[in-house]
């Protein structure tokens, strides 16, 4: 018989896979640690291990798992993993008021390094490298399974849990079911790579596709008959608050179709709104200002009438999207012939007030995550979202406010390093907010600084990236300015200390070898 997995073993796995670098080594651990784990609870176990736990959002926020997770420890019997799971479910059945003192209770059963590691998964912002690919090969290997199916089920299932779920229940027709799309089930997004400019991502991109760079919020919408309903990136739907949409949508040309593409809040002039405008209309269930309107820009068909098409090369996807869209909901884009066609198309597209384009590989298949060079996105100037490290406190007209923002990008083994400091394009409405955010996620403090758990993402203008042994990584931003707070995006999806590198002159130096580790 089985024995229950006890919290505290996942939490000893994910610390050990925390301290190497090795993949093979990482799998090694996750494969033995779900071998070990009874078949109902293995899609919980990965959930925590990857930071994505099935309980999802709790109504605790991360100030307060970080206040609970300082009381005292009692000694007592180990908690099992299904006890949490149990203590945590309960959570959505009682009022919002109660799961403070519920949340807190089960905290009195852990020591602190299970405190650490449930904190940390519900936060997002545990330190063990790039768990979720990794995650995917420990499922295929205990499933007996191709990799390249585990990819297509998390895919399809929308996340690595669901696939946990799905091929490690022992329940054939859930796996079954698994591998084929279902309609109003969001499908994992197709992710795009930076690239440094037009030139580039052409060179690496023989038969390439251009397409306006809309600063929107991604969007999945479904269509079935009369029935339409739009899923955010990270697969929570958002229907209520895109309700102007949802009517266009639902007469399309398709009886059933699903689509990828970005919602915007579109001015009366008709161009784009910023992104945390678009954010806040739709969050706020499509409360716009007069003369304001919410447009669905479509780049992608996953599915049309009954064909499946994340296996076409983007060309036959494109075509769906001529075939079942009218011109002014597809998204503009190109068929670059030269590279001067390309950049008139940019300017185009910037001077509609877009961020700058999307080169695509028209030969391509749509695919989890996949940050290659399938998709790459060009901005005006280079921009990057990094992870607020801490933030020091402003003098003068801003005395008062966290100001001077301490920077950082994301190592391959997870950790955080920071690569610049800054406080322009900060509006007094943004220094408010950031002050009540920093100080909500405040780890520890000096006199001038206060330092805050990595959570926090924020998208960076530079215009270059240049060597500074000031910095561990080695580089350093040049004329670093905020543009915008992006709480769409965890921090593992901050950009990578490897990406900055490359953006240097010669290309050259290994971040994860160079400099001393710096961890906040």
């Amino acid at each position: 018989m089985t024995l229950p997995t006890l919290f505290r073993e996942l939490a000893d796995v994910s610390a050990q896979v925390s301290a190497t670098r090795s993949r093979l080594q990482k799998k090694r651990l996750l494969v033995e640690i779900l071998r070990r784990t009874p078949p109902d609870e293995r899609a919980a176990a990965v959930g925590w291990l990857v930071a994505d736990p099935v309980c999802g959002p709790l109504g605790v926020g991360p100030a307060q798992l970080w206040e609970l997770s300082q009381k005292a420890v009692r000694e007592g019997r180990p908690t099992t993993l299904q006890e949490v799971e149990d203590a945590l479910a309960e959570t959505r059945r009682i009022s919002r008021a109660e799961t403070f003192g519920h949340v807190s209770a089960l905290f009195d059963k852990l020591s602190e390094p299970e405190r650490a590691f449930l904190a940390g998964a519900l936060t997002g912002s545990l330190r063990q490298g790039s768990l979720g690919g990794v995650m995917l090969l420990a499922l295929a290997e205990l499933s007996g399974r191709p990799e390249s199916e585990v990819r297509r089920v998390a895919l399809l299932t929308g996340s690595t849990v669901a696939a946990a779920k799905a091929l490690l229940s022992g329940d054939d027709r859930q796996a079954a079911e698994a591998t084929a799309l279902v309609m109003f089930r969001p499908l994992a997004p197709m992710l795009a790579a930076s690239a440094e400019s037009l030139e580039t991502a052409l060179a690496r991109c023989p038969h390439a596709l251009v397409e306006w760079k809309v600063d929107g919020v991604r969007a999945q919408a479904h269509k079935k008959g009369e029935r339409v309903a739009l899923y955010s990136r990270q697969g929570h739907e958002i229907t209520a608050g895109c309700a102007a949409v949802v009517d266009v949508l639902a007469s399309i040309d398709a009886e059933e179709a699903v689509l990828d593409g970005e919602v915007v809040l579109v001015a009366p002039d008709g161009k784009a709104r910023p992104f945390q405008d678009s954010f806040s209309a739709i969050a706020s269930k499509g409360a716009t200002r007069t003369g304001d309107r919410l447009h669905f820009y479509v780049f992608d068909c996953l599915y049309r009438n009954g064909v499946e098409l994340l296996g076409e090369p983007l060309s036959v996807r494109t075509a769906a999207v001529q075939s079942v869209l009218p011109p002014a909901l597809r998204m503009p884009s190109l068929h670059a012939g030269t590279l001067d066609q390309a950049k008139r198309f940019a300017v185009a597209a910037l001077a509609a007030g877009h961020e700058g384009v999307m080169v695509k590989d028209l030969e391509s298949p749509y695919r989890l995550g996949a940050r290659g060079y399938a998709w790459q996105k060009v901005k005006e100037s280079a921009t990057a979202d990094l992870v607020v490290l801490a933030a020091e406190w402003g003098s003068g007209r801003r005395k008062g406010w966290l100001s001077n923002l301490h920077l950082g990008a994301r190592r391959g083994d997870g950790s955080f390093c920071m690569v610049g400091k800054t406080f322009k394009g900060l509006t007094d409405e943004i220094l408010r907010w950031q002050t009540a955010e920093i100080e909500r996620l405040a780890s520890r403090r000096t006199a001038h600084v206060v330092y805050a758990r990595p959570e926090l993402v924020v998208e960076i203008r530079f215009n270059d990236v240049q060597r500074s042994p000031r910095y561990p990584g080695g580089v350093a931003l040049r004329f670093a300015r905020v543009v915008r707070y992006r709480p769409d995006k965890p921090a593992s999806e901050a950009d990578t200390l490897s990406s900055l590198v490359s953006r240097l002159p010669e290309h050259a130096g290994d971040p994860e070898r160079g400099g001393q580790l710096l961890l906040f």
